[in-house]
């Protein structure tokens, strides 16, 4: 099994060093991918969420196994992906990860973000703007956490629902299975029972549509998150049929019987 998704000290929002994050996966036995934070003209920090690729895999390179593997994770903006496409050439990597962080050049951190919007107005705008993001870029392997709105939108109910826009839904799925480019399932949230039943018709939707794939990570920013949850992301994949995947040298690999 492999957490495909976590943060360390090139990462200027995470607590944890990933030597760190190495001895909690040995204890788990399971795979992991360091996948630091890139992100161009980020709203509120334009510089902080980016870091030295060379230094980065000068310090971490030594440390690369068959189940250490070293990643990205790029921040997803439409007036970018000519950027972003770039980031990974010439380097490495194993696995780049595209996100959606922002909505319309605003972090969807902030509060302000959602002034004047209602909570389905934000969903649409977030998955609009998702799917620019993915016609838009090519040199990424798997879209990260669809759910990333709900973590911070102000509104009583924080769920998304495929009845929210059931067509941009379908947009989004079908740009990803036609790039096939995975879809994650983040376990930041799924500690959440009610999050978890919201949660499934979305990835059984995608897998409906013809999503066959799933990476799973924990988005650990400390070390006690790493690996957290995996066995409940573990359930939905196989309850919706989703293979799970991870990626070395930028190919993607079936883990069978999980």
């Amino acid at each position: 099994m492999f957490d495909t998704h976590m943060h360390g000290e090139f990462s200027c929002d995470s607590s944890m060093k990933f030597k760190e994050a190495i001895e909690v996966a040995k204890q788990q036995n399971i795979g992991i991918v360091l996948t630091e934070h890139w992100d161009f003209d980020y709203p509120t920090n334009p510089d902080k969420f980016l870091f030295d690729r060379d230094e980065y895999f000068k310090q971490n390179m030594p440390l690369r196994t068959d189940d250490i593997l070293l990643g990205i994770e790029i921040g997803l903006q439409p007036y970018l992906a000519k950027e972003n496409d770039k980031v990974a050439e010439g380097y490495p990597f194993d696995y780049v990860m595209g996100s959606v962080h922002c909505m319309n050049k605003k972090d969807l951190y902030e509060a302000e973000t959602y002034e004047e919007l209602t909570r389905e107005e934000a969903i649409k705008l977030f998955l609009e703007d998702s799917i620019k993001c993915v016609e838009l870029h090519e040199n990424f392997d798997a879209f990260g956490h669809i759910d990333y709105i709900c973590r911070y939108m102000p509104y009583a109910d924080k769920h998304m629902y495929l009845s929210d826009a059931p067509e941009l839904f379908d947009k989004l799925f079908k740009l990803l299975i036609e790039k096939n480019k995975p879809l994650e399932i983040n376990t930041r949230r799924l500690d959440n029972k009610e999050a978890v039943d919201k949660l499934l018709p979305l990835y059984r939707r995608y897998y409906e549509l013809g999503g066959r794939y799933c990476t799973i990570g924990s988005d650990a920013h400390y070390k006690e998150h790493v690996g957290r949850r995996l066995d409940i992301a573990t359930d939905i994949s196989r309850e919706i049929g989703l293979k799970q995947v991870y990626f070395k040298n930028r190919e993607m690999i079936v883990l069978e019987g999980l």
